[in-house]
Parts: C-alpha cells; structure tokens; sequence
C-alpha cells in the first residue's frame, strides 16, 4: 500500500512531562510503570486541556474513586500516542475527523461520559462469580479462564473496560485462589485450554507466572495455555527475549507427550496503537515461535467506521496478529457511551467482506452477559426479528433473537443502553461542552419513557452506507477504467502483455 502502516506518536522529548528524560529510561519498562500518568497534573503536560476540561476529568475520578475505583493509569509510551489536541485529531484520508475524537484518549481517559446513563448497565455484566472455582471461571466444556491478577495490575486502564467494577483497587488475586483454580482445571478432564488471564497476565511477578505456567504444565489432559495481554500495546518494551524463553520453557517444563501449544491475546482496538515499538514487540513474540491472536471491541467515537476498522485489522495482520474477534461492547455500567449498535457492526462487516482476506475479518460477535459465551452476529449467522429486511434496512434493530453454544435463545437480546429522552438531551449537553464542540459526542442508546417503555433509538435513521466505489477510495486501492480496482487480469490482458515483454528487454 501506499502509506506507512506505523501510526507515528509524538516524540517523547517534545512533550513537557518528558522533556529531560533520556532513551534509556524511556525504554526501560520500570520507568515506564513507576511513571505513568494517574492525575489530571500529570495530563495537562500531555495534552491540551481546557481549565473546564481539566476540572471535569477531576470531577469524573472523585466519582470514580468514591467508588473504590482507581481509573486513570496510562504508561508514558501510550500517553505519547495520544495527539496534543485530542479534542480535533488528525485522522487518515476518508475519515470524518470532525466527528472524532483521538482514539487513545477516548479509551484511556475517563471523562464525564463515564458518569452518564447511570440506570443503564450493571456492575459486573458478565456475572463471572457464579461460573468459579477460585481463580477459574468456566462457561464452555472445555476451557475456562484462568485469572491470575487483579485488573489494578494492567499497565494502563482501559476506560471500557469490561470489568469495569475490578477496577476497586481492593481487589486481588491471592495464591490460594490461583490454586483453587489449579486444583479445578486438574480435577476437571473435559478441560484442554486455559485462558491465562486478569488483568494483564504479563503484569504478574515472573515467580508467579512461572509457577502457574509449570502447574498447568504438569496437567496432562491440557493442551492449550492462552497468554492473554495488552502489554504489546500499551508497554512494548516490557516485551522481552528473557520474559518469552520463561514462558516457553515454564509451559512445557513437566509436560509428557504432545507438547503445549501456547499462544498470545492481545487487544487492539485501533491503528493508531500499530505503532513500530508494538511490531517490534509482535516480531519478538513471533520469532519465539508464538502465534498472537487478537480481539477488537467495536466501540462508538474509537473505530465504529468502515475505514477505521479496515486499517486496524489490515495493518495488525501486515505485522503478524492475527484479527480473531470484533465484540460487540458490554452493557457495563458507566460504558454504554461506547457502544455501538449491532446493526451498524453488522453493515461494516458485511462490506468489508471480500474487500479483505478472509484471514483478515474477525468474527463479529457479542459476549452475552451473565456468563452466555460467544454468539456471532455476523449477517449469515445471526437471526432478528425482522426477518424479510435486508440489514442494510432495518434501521431500528434495537432487539435480536440469539441462540448461545448451549441451546438457549435469548428473543429479545438488547445490545444498546437505555436513557429517557431528557437523559439524553442532558448528555449531549454536558458533553458538547466538555468537548467544546457539537456533532462528535453521540451516544447510540434505546429512548424510553417514563415507563421504561421503548420508543425509538437515536441512530433511527443514520445506518452507513458503504459504495463500491467509496470503499475503494476508502480503502486506497487503485482504480482502473471501470471506477474500480483491478481484480481479474483478463480484463487488462493486451496492456499486461505489452509491460510483461516490455520489461523483458
């Protein structure tokens, strides 16, 4: 392609914050972790803010922390990634930068968004405390989740987080839990994978690690140990020859027979996070003879856009990820500004079908709260209630019928939040100010009455529509004389055949 796929962040020595600080702290992971940013202070020499601004993100943590939430922790590399003003980015060609805001400050730094909507969502959406034993939680016969540290332990807070509520800094996993959970995968012979997790299972201790990675080694009907990890994306440096040889090694040190198979999950939710450090991270990963797989969340203001998803699953597969999964967002309480309806994942997906490799589309699916698992929501397999419509038509979906892996039907699966038509208005409001403009803040939410009763949905008459030939504009792709790109050789053959024997000579 004609671009550089690396999304270039701001050089470090150029920001106030970091202006005396040498390559080799920058590159130290320590110093990364002992220096992130966790107050409003701190984000003022970051990024352009506003007095009101700085006051309202202030506002926003007492709440948040009044709750026992610690919500903002952002290392210094993924805080240069973040545009001066994040408040008028600068996006790719094609994208509506007008209605954006910077896409690594939307997810990294609670704003009163986060304060919205408060009778919409639940604490603790995926109900995970029902389906444990322990550190484990199961949902599916054969492979649970293994969690081995407290969401305090990430590198940096994702504001849409899906356990949102572990965010209480009183949370922890201690090492009778991770036993606990141990003991169930050993005792347990339907169980052959384990999804080794938190929080971030690259933030524990090295000795913590290595013991859980040597335990399970030792269990023989387990085949599959998942490394599930945002620290490529937010802390590439922390990504070393020394950490990977540990958990080769550690996986496989008690196995007998077949050999564990081990592999990495990350987290990537937009282009700007493909940066040089992370395909350096990704590349090291690799040459340890690791696969990495990766989930996208499809959220609302961040890559809910034909172009932005296009060159986030691209540009993570040029460099060696795999796109495994686009989610739909959880109904987590303090979240629902993020979501995106079901409709629109379901459009974008649709036309970037055969406009991508195959191994570049994800599965687009949602996991159902209260512990339902995966169901897709791809066009083919996905049924709603509106059946006869095409779903480029059905510009209300606001409930679907879906079937989990286990046989239940869910007939009126909500995707989108809820708020009375004054709660909205009041949104938008506090929001255009914040932002200090109109038309970038939209939440896409279910309006009720006083009741509760459903009356429409704000995206009612604003589906996408994706051309053929604005996606190949969007997509940059070279047009030929039909105003589309060259896709059969046959069809140039007499021209072909010239340059062919012409570079001959």
């Amino acid at each position: 392609m004609k671009m550089n796929i690396y999304y270039q962040s701001r050089d470090y020595r150029t920001i106030q914050l970091w202006k005396n600080v040498t390559a080799e702290q920058w590159n130290d992971p320590q110093w990364q972790l002992r220096n992130r940013i966790t107050t409003v202070a701190q984000l003022k020499q970051v990024i352009q803010l506003t007095p009101f601004q700085q006051e309202e993100i202030e506002r926003t943590l007492q709440v948040m922390a009044s709750e026992g939430k610690e919500a903002l922790r952002i290392t210094p590399y993924y805080a240069s990634l973040m545009q001066e003003d994040p408040f008028h980015p600068k996006m790719l060609p094609g994208e509506k930068e007008r209605k954006r805001l910077d896409p690594i400050f939307w997810q990294s730094v609670p704003t009163p968004a986060n304060l919205l909507f408060p009778n919409t969502g639940k604490e603790g959406a995926m109900d995970e405390g029902s389906r444990s034993f322990g550190a484990a939680y199961q949902r599916y016969p054969n492979r649970v989740a293994l969690f081995v540290a407290e969401n305090t332990s990430c590198a940096s807070y994702c504001v849409h987080c899906q356990r949102a509520k572990s965010l209480d800094c009183t949370t922890e996993v201690n090492r009778e839990e991770i036993n606990k959970g141990l003991f169930y995968i050993n005792y347990n012979e339907n169980i052959d994978e384990v999804l080794v997790t938190g929080g971030d299972a690259l933030m524990v201790s090295r000795s913590r690690l290595q013991y859980i990675l040597e335990e399970l080694s030792k269990i023989p009907h387990l085949r599959v140990i998942r490394i599930a990890t945002r620290v490529p994306v937010v802390l590439p440096m922390a990504v070393t020859d020394e950490l990977l040889d540990l958990i080769n090694s550690s996986a496989n040190r008690y196995a007998t027979g077949c050999p564990k198979y081990v592999y990495f999950m990350t987290h990537v939710n937009h282009y700007q996070e493909i940066t040089a450090e992370f395909a350096s991270a990704v590349e090291k990963i690799r040459k340890k003879g690791f696969t990495i797989r990766n989930q996208t969340v499809l959220l609302n203001h961040v890559n809910d856009y034909y172009k932005t998803l296009a060159e986030t699953f691209r540009r993570m597969m040029w460099v060696g990820v795999h796109p495994y999964y686009l989610l739909q967002c959880h109904k987590e309480k303090g979240i629902v500004h993020f979501i995106t309806p079901v409709q629109v994942g379901k459009i974008y997906m649709k036309h970037l079908q055969g406009w991508l490799s195959g191994i570049t589309m994800p599965k687009y699916a949602a996991n159902i709260e209260g512990g339902g698992g995966k169901v897709l929501l791809m066009p083919s397999g996905h049924d709603t209630l509106n059946l006869e419509a095409s779903i480029d038509e059905k510009i209300s979906e606001s409930f679907a019928l879906v079937s989990t892996w286990d046989g239940k039907k869910i007939y009126r699966y909500e995707s989108l939040g809820r708020a009375t038509q004054d709660e909205f208005e009041d949104a938008m409001e506090i929001m255009n100010r914040f932002i200090g403009r109109k038309g970038v803040f939209f939440p896409k939410v279910i309006i009720v009455d006083e009741k509760g009763k459903h009356i429409e949905t704000t995206f009612r008459s604003k589906l996408p529509i994706v051309e053929q030939l604005k996606k190949s504009q969007l997509l940059d792709y070279t047009l030929n004389g039909k105003n589309a790109p060259l896709t059969n050789p046959q069809d140039i053959l007499e021209e072909l055949d010239a340059f062919y024997l012409q570079q001959k000579r």
